[in-house]
């Protein structure tokens, strides 16, 4: 972003946690598997080596703008086995920032009771809340019990943190005008707080890729979906416009974004039949792990529209 939009540099504060350009991986396995020509994965699991996954990218915005407005503290909230809450804590730390997380419950499995034995190592101070006004109750108990506590969305979906996933669209285009792979027809990918995909919605359109994004719903529509998405596209639109005039202001966010709300099943980090079926046969393939939570609804979704024919060439 910074390379296209250079005037951005001294406007909008970055730190370095992520190892970037994240590889892309053809998975030829698993496209005889499923019938579908070419799949692709981006391993944004591999982003950085202290923790990885998708939060990487928001949180060198975020926390930028944590320390250059002299926070000594970060509040942030998700469920209990939340990789975001995680990942900012993990961060956090490295940069002498208290963390601050108000966790909402999840279905009790080993992955979440290690999240929360290795917060409990890191120091971070949790609280549990599982409404809406609870939350809030709580948070505003702990910024008014500690002065200069910053707050991190759910998700780390703010203009800030969608900024990363801008990012990470024009990262995907040098990679295709590098050669390192064909303009994608469609990427698939999961929709939480909708940070990644009205990120990527917005560095498309940047960039004019043709290519459609489908989202995967993962949350209720209490949390996430597209009106979500469209106010984020708006606002991080508007902030980087008025940051460099010469980003344009788009209308029609959703235009390039399909969102599919039928893969969630009986709620957020609920597994579901398809997503465990997914889970099963992209380790089978191509060695790679998918979570319940997240990537396994979202290819199960393309398993779903290969099994329709919806992915023939």
């Amino acid at each position: 972003l910074f390379y296209r939009y250079p005037g951005l540099r001294e406007k909008v504060p970055i730190v370095e946690l992520a190892t970037l350009p994240t590889p892309v991986q053809t998975m030829q396995q698993l496209s005889s598997k499923i019938g579908v020509d070419k799949l692709l994965v981006k391993r944004d699991d591999e982003s950085a080596q202290l923790y990885g996954g998708n939060k990487v990218r928001k949180l060198e915005f975020l926390l930028a703008d944590a320390l250059a407005k002299g926070y000594s503290a970060v509040l942030t909230y998700g469920g209990a086995g939340s990789n975001h809450a995680l990942a900012t804590a993990l961060y956090a730390k490295q940069f002498g920032l208290d963390c601050y997380a108000i966790l909402a419950h999840e279905p009790a499995t080993e992955a979440v009771a290690k999240k929360l034995l290795y917060h409990l190592d890191l120091g971070t101070r949790l609280e549990s809340a599982n409404t809406m006004p609870t939350i809030r109750t709580a948070a505003e108990r702990i910024l008014a019990s500690r002065g200069a506590v910053y707050e991190i969305p759910f998700g780390g979906s703010s203009w800030r943190g969608v900024t990363g996933f801008v990012n990470a669209a024009l990262e995907l285009v040098e990679q295709i005008d590098s050669g390192k792979l064909n303009l994608p027809d469609l990427i698939y990918l999961a929709g939480g707080t909708e940070g990644s995909a009205s990120g990527l919605a917005l560095g498309f359109r940047l960039c004019q890729l043709p290519t459609r994004i489908v989202v995967v719903q993962v949350t209720p529509d209490a949390i996430g979906g597209p009106d979500l998405l469209t106010r984020l596209f708006d606002e991080t639109n508007a902030e980087l416009h008025r940051l460099d005039p010469r980003i344009p202001i788009f209308d029609k966010p959703m235009q390039q974004v399909e969102m599919r709300r039928n893969f969630l099943g009986s709620g957020y980090a609920q597994p579901t039949d398809d997503g465990r079926a997914a889970i099963q046969l992209l380790k089978q393939t191509e060695s790679i792990t998918l979570d319940n939570t997240y990537t396994a609804k979202a290819t199960a979704a393309l398993f779903s529209d290969a099994r329709a024919g919806r992915l023939d060439s």
